[in-house]
């Protein structure tokens, strides 16, 4: 089992669900897990920065895992909810064009051959997947630089991806273990509905709470 895990997140505020004691983290170190965390910083730059700076002084991870909060499209994926991107995409890397977006790769940006610039979906390890079998909703990600604030953005958006959520860093880190060949999943809470920005309507330590349920169940199946 995977001994060595990089959890990341893009806040302290989103990393202190570890404490809670619901997400069993003393158990695992008692077990002998080596369990590292890193605030990553929000949106995509930061956090393929910090994972790539973190990995410029230390052995590749058995694993990295994604937590955080999300917005949700769907109203099946209420706040609270806890969900993993069984796929995600950058949703704002590319051209408007009459009014509509076009990702880079369909937008002729990208060279031929171009094995950097960010394209598609991306995955989390499916065996690390299949290995957690919680039933929890496995959901279609996108990732934005700039968090979805308006009704005409978020139906642009359903219209271009159709997505069940939306973070800041998610495809980021897909993206990067991807290219590193490392292992890794995400964990998502919905803390709000996609749309104009209400805050009084956010639950963002309620999504944390049950982020931390979640991952004291995970957890122990992927290392324990």
């Amino acid at each position: 089992m995977n001994k060595k895990i990089l959890i990341t997140a893009a806040t302290e505020r989103e990393m202190t669900c570890l404490d809670l004691p619901a997400a069993g983290t003393d158990k695992l170190l008692s077990a002998g897990t080596v369990l590292n965390r890193m605030v990553s910083g929000v949106g995509p730059v930061a956090s393929v920065f910090s994972i790539m700076d973190y990995l410029s002084g230390h052995t590749s991870p058995d694993l990295i895992i994604n937590i955080g909060i999300a917005g949700s499209y769907k109203n099946i994926y209420s706040p609270g909810s806890i969900v993993i991107p069984a796929s995600d995409s950058f949703a704002d890397l590319g051209v408007i064009e009459n009014g509509g977006f076009i990702p880079a790769d369909r937008a002729g940006l990208i060279d031929p051959g171009d094995e950097h610039t960010p394209s598609g979906k991306y995955f989390p390890d499916r065996y690390i997947d299949d290995l957690i079998s919680l039933n929890l909703p496995r959901v279609n990600a996108i990732t934005v630089s700039t968090a979805t604030g308006s009704d005409e953005m978020k139906e642009s958006l359903l219209n271009g991806f159709n997505p069940d959520i939306e973070t800041m860093e998610g495809a980021a880190v897909y993206y990067l273990c991807t290219r590193k060949e490392i292992p890794c999943i995400a964990f998502r809470a919905v803390s709000n509905m996609v749309g104009p920005r209400d805050r009084s309507l956010w639950k963002i330590d309620y999504a944390l709470e049950q982020l931390a349920e979640v991952l004291g169940k995970s957890l122990n199946k992927l290392v324990l």
